[in-house]
């Protein structure tokens, strides 16, 4: 089987996964051949959601299922060259492990408690278009399209990986921030030197004080302003698989928990669409995400 992971290793280079992504990978799978030997280039939908299933025992979280998920896809798709094994597959709703989530209160505490403008648009960023903390640390600013309120998701190598909303909100501080802070960088975020962004870790550190700050205690993580967006949105009626897309979820299931998180979602919580043109117009900007 080192063969297996030595081919996948070669496969994962050659599509521009970092370094950083490819461990993870070849992680999983190592873990899924001590699980399943010789036998995990064949494998079973049904054995892969027993399998899911003990990680759910072991209390893993989900993005680490996530994660594994997609390990598994990247090897049957692009190393063994067949058909998804997952298809069919799937999370018991009553496992699904629940993810934690901030009030809106909450939110804004956090947010007027980041006094560094650099930071509280990362912030605003990861809560407000559901972004992971590594994708808004290596966002680009030609990806932001303050026009018409997109943000193009990218890799670390650049790759596109897909699109979601921009705020209009965070597009306001956006231009400020801009204005405050020019930069020769492409990067949005930009770290100590020109060519290189800012550290996942050091969005971190910045979350951490804001929430000292604000006053909140807890074990809250970074993770929960993502959580959050996908609660809230399924709070104001937002359609699921919408949300899906937006945040880059390949797997149906990994929805479930913000489901139940979101619990009673009120029908007259949607935004009327005349009110969206409005405020759109108002604004100066045309069209939308």
């Amino acid at each position: 089987m080192n063969d297996l992971l030595q081919e996948m290793r070669r496969v994962l280079k050659e599509a521009g996964k970092s370094d950083r992504t490819a461990n993870s990978y070849l992680s999983h799978i190592r873990r899924l051949l001590r699980e399943f030997g010789s036998s995990v280039t064949d494998l079973r939908p049904s054995q892969l959601e027993s399998y899911f299933s003990t990680l759910l025992d072991e209390r893993k979280s989900l993005s680490y299922i996530n994660q594994a998920q997609s390990a598994i896809r990247f090897l049957y798709s692009k190393v063994l060259e067949k058909d998804d094994p997952m298809e069919g597959s799937r999370i018991p709703p009553g496992k699904a492990p629940l993810h934690g989530i901030f009030e809106r209160e909450d939110m804004v505490r956090i947010l007027d408690c980041t006094r560094d403008i650099k930071y509280r648009l990362a912030l605003m960023l990861v809560y407000s278009s559901g972004l992971r903390v590594g994708e808004t640390a290596c966002l680009l600013k030609s990806g932001v399209d303050r026009q018409n309120l997109i943000i193009e998701v990218n890799a670390r190598n650049g790759r596109r990986v897909r699109r979601t909303i921009l705020a209009l909100s965070a597009a306001r501080l956006l231009d400020r921030y801009l204005d405050e802070r020019p930069s020769q960088s492409p990067y949005l975020f930009p770290g100590r030197g020109r060519n290189t962004c800012v550290s996942a870790r050091t969005i971190q550190r910045a979350f951490a004080e804001s929430l000292l700050a604000a006053g909140i205690g807890g074990h809250a993580t970074l993770g929960w302003l993502r959580h959050s967006f996908a609660v809230h949105l399924l709070e104001d009626g937002a359609d699921r698989k919408l949300i899906q897309q937006l945040m880059g979820i390949s797997t149906p299931s990994m929805m479930t928990p913000y489901v139940r998180l979101a619990g009673d979602r009120d029908p007259l919580r949607i935004a009327s669409p005349l009110d969206r043109h409005i405020l759109l117009k108002a604004d100066g900007s045309q069209g939308g995400a």
